[in-house]
Order: C-alpha cells, then structure tokens, then sequence
C-alpha cells in the first residue's frame, strides 16, 4: 500500500528530489551508499511501477534510498534509525543498507519526526499523547510508537484508509492496548477506553465529539492540500482545541485539486492567529513540499 501513499519512484518526475540528495551527498559523501541494493525486485511488480527487475534502476533506487537514510542521519534522527527497521508485513519496496532492511518511507518518518524533537523547547513527557490527521497505513505512527517510550497515538482518518492503518499497526503492535474505530454517539461512553489505549483509531466526526484530548503534539503529512480551503481550516481548528503543544505540518508548496479545481499554496494555510511558528521551510528531500512546525500555546 505504501507506493500509493507517499513513495515516490525514481525518474523524471521526480528528479528535483534525486538532485537534491545528490547535492546533498556531494557536500556529506558517504560512499557507502552505493552498497545499497534492492534484494526483491518483485515487491514492486505493480501497473505504473518502474521496472525494478533491470539492475541499474533497482540500484539507482536503492542508492536513492539510502542517501535519503543518510541525510535522516545528518539532521537529528541518527539514534530514530538505530532503532528503526521496516516490518516485512506487506512486502515493503525495501532495499538493504546498513545490515538492515529500510524504505524510503522508513527514512521520511525519521527525517520528520527529527524535526518535531529537535525543535520542541523541552523534551516529550513520559507518556505523550500524538494526534495525527491523516495517516495514511501508519508509516509514521509506526515510527513514533518504535522510538517513543510510552506513545499513546491517536490516528485520525477517513475510509478506507483508517481501516488499512488499523490493519497494519494492530498486526505490528499486536501487544498495544488498542481502541479499534467503532460507532459511538456518546464520546463519555468510550472516555475510559479512550484512556487506557496506547494506539487510538477515529474517524474525523468521532474527534470533534470528544473533549479536548491535551495533545503534546499534532502532525499532518501530504494531506490537507487535498481538501477544500472550508475544511483545511476546521482540520486546523481541531488541532487547535486538541493539540496544548505543537503541530507539524507538511503539504505541497502549491498543489492543484484538479476534483474541486483549487489551488491550495504554502501562503494559504489559515493557522489559528494565537499559534506563534517555530520554523517554515522547504523540506530537504522533497524541495517541492515544505514543512513547518507551529506552537499552539503561548
């Protein structure tokens, strides 16, 4: 499922995110990158794939990959990927680099969460409550509740994709107590359970019912530009009613939705006036999305 959220292949179109990582490269040179290889060229036997069966583009991948893994490392999440390694659930496109199997997915979940840590101005509690907008099959819950002691995540998507994260963080994670999306009309009713889950799956009418949730930290990736300007802005007021401490946000610099034919650009974003931001910048890796971090308390 992961090539069809955010995997990008290498080509073409894509070829601003491989120059980025060459430069990157050229300025910090691990050679070892080019150990990197892809041992199962049939993970991505799929209609639109690149042909990963020819050795020179599954090697051209894999060294992709692993200059990704290394500017992971270079910018805080050195000790996120010591502990990190891509489950074999669902034969991921992984390549094997560092006596390890990695995916690209892999090394964009460190590279944002070690944007979020080394931002924060003190360090996460012993057990802190994450919100996530949109997770896609919950590549970067998985790296949060891997390298976080103590998480309690809090998924928050439509069908379904809600179902597919559910599907694969309860086969990963099988010992974590977890709330499985059910209907309720009365948030009180499922307050305790609610409490007592380490992962937590909701659909977005289910969080507005509920009480502010004292999250240390929201994140949302690649998904609110997808939405009409209307809904961006009451996703945001969520995290603000939900979210005591930061949210981290990373959306294409400008998109097309060509569905509803809006144009939703980096400037357009409505964040809450109170919120003060921490950092904007275009992210490292993907030149055309940016990131940005915001406080959503004074």
């Amino acid at each position: 499922m992961n090539f069809f959220y955010f995997q990008f292949a290498v080509g073409d179109r894509n070829g601003d995110m491989y120059r980025a990582l060459l430069r990157e490269f050229l300025r910090h040179p691990t050679p070892r990158v080019l150990c990197a290889r892809m041992p199962d060229h049939t993970a991505a036997a799929l209609p639109g794939a690149p042909a990963y069966d020819r050795p020179w583009i599954a090697k051209t991948y894999a060294v992709y990959v692993a200059m990704l893994w290394e500017l992971a490392r270079r910018r805080g999440g050195r000790s996120l990927l010591d502990r990190l390694e891509e489950p074999a659930l669902g034969r991921p496109l992984a390549i094997r680099y560092r006596g390890r199997g990695i995916t690209q997915d892999l090394a964009n979940s460190a590279l944002e969460l070690a944007a979020v840590l080394e931002a924060l101005p003190a360090p996460l509690s012993a057990s802190p409550r994450v919100l996530e907008i949109g997770g896609g099959y919950g590549r970067l819950a998985f790296a949060v509740l891997t390298t976080v002691p103590g998480a309690r995540y809090m998924l928050v998507d439509i069908a379904p994709a809600l179902a597919v994260a559910q599907r694969y963080l309860t086969s990963v994670f099988p010992d974590l107590p977890t709330f499985r999306f059910r209907r309720f009309d009365d948030a009180a009713a499922v307050a305790d359970e609610l409490a007592a889950a380490r992962i937590v799956f909701l659909t977005p009418d289910q969080l507005e019912m509920l009480e502010p949730l004292g999250a240390e930290v929201a994140l949302t990736v690649s998904s609110l530009h997808e939405m009409l300007p209307a809904l961006v802005g009451r996703y945001l007021e969520l995290v603000d009613r939900h979210c005591d401490g930061h949210f981290y946000t990373k959306q294409w610099q400008r998109w097309h939705n060509p569905v509803d034919d809006v144009v939703m650009a980096r400037e357009d974003y409505p964040y809450p006036a109170a919120w003060r931001r921490v950092f904007e910048r275009p992210h490292p890796a993907q030149p055309a999305f940016f990131e940005a971090l915001y406080a959503t308390r004074p």
